[in-house]
């Protein structure tokens, strides 16, 4: 019995292809969306081999405003849909001063636009029918800044703030909305950003299988929030009830001592 359409975004990507494969030996039929339609093709057809689920494919360059919105109408149009995996992304390893527009644009178009607006192309028929998945893939690079990935941080920090943003309005309509904070991971996006990822330190550095392992475990948990690396998770239950109290101490309305200005005779 099919689960439903999972569509998963960047699917050319071997993160992304197991993935897929793992959430279509879930019962999922897939939708997967690529650039390139000779590499996709491929590999949808080896899925369905594989795994005996449908596997359809669209092309799009998420980049591109109009190809983008031919997708959001598609999946705002298709009923079938019950997941939706934002993993398609973009990066480039380069001082602020010297990263071209078109790299900033890239960025900032995939990794924030696509995303935001393909979860709202799915939201509102997942709130009516009260079922749904989104997951967005993050970074750790949301939580630790690194400067020569500037744009990139950035773009990471708005999927984890969009997303919990999400989550406090969906949760209560049993759509779940899941950030996946994957470390650094022995992939070819590292070299595509200008950074091999041999160049970081061995131990920083996830195994792809074990990326996909974890991703794909806390979907069958249904966690809200998937740190494959992360061992003690009583650190992130720390680090966001230390968030919430610095809110707290900033919503006083009143100017903080240290700003006062000494009154002069």
């Amino acid at each position: 019995m099919s689960k439903g359409t999972a569509v998963v975004t960047g699917a050319s990507g071997g993160v992304r292809q197991s993935y897929a494969e793992g959430l279509a030996r879930r019962g999922y039929d897939l939708l997967l969306v690529d650039r390139q339609e000779s590499r996709i093709r491929d590999i949808a057809r080896r899925l369905s081999d594989a795994t005996g689920r449908k596997v359809a494919i669209a092309t799009h360059d998420l980049s591109d405003h109009a190809d983008l919105a031919k997708l959001e109408a598609r999946l705002q149009a298709d009923q079938t849909v019950t997941l939706l995996a934002n993993l398609a992304g973009a990066a480039t390893f380069s001082p602020f001063n010297e990263i071209s527009t078109d790299d900033i644009d890239q960025t900032i178009a995939v990794n924030i636009t696509a995303l935001t607006r393909l979860s709202r192309a799915v939201a509102p028929g997942f709130a009516k029918r009260r079922s749904g998945v989104i997951v967005n893939f993050a970074s750790i690079l949301a939580f630790h800044v690194w400067p020569e990935f500037s744009v990139y941080n950035a773009a990471k920090a708005f999927v984890v703030a969009f997303s919990q943003s999400l989550q406090g309005e969906l949760r209560g309509k049993d759509v779940l909305v899941q950030v996946v904070s994957p470390p650094a991971t022995a992939t070819a996006f590292w070299q595509k950003a200008g950074l091999p990822h041999e160049n970081l330190p061995p131990d920083a550095v996830m195994r792809p299988a074990d990326l996909v392992q974890g991703a794909l475990a806390g979907l069958d948990k249904r966690e809200e929030w998937v740190m494959p690396s992360l061992a003690d998770v009583t650190r992130w239950d720390a680090f966001q009830k230390a968030r919430g109290e610095l809110v707290n101490g900033m919503m006083s309305g009143k100017l903080a001592e240290r700003y006062f200005v000494p009154e002069t005779a």
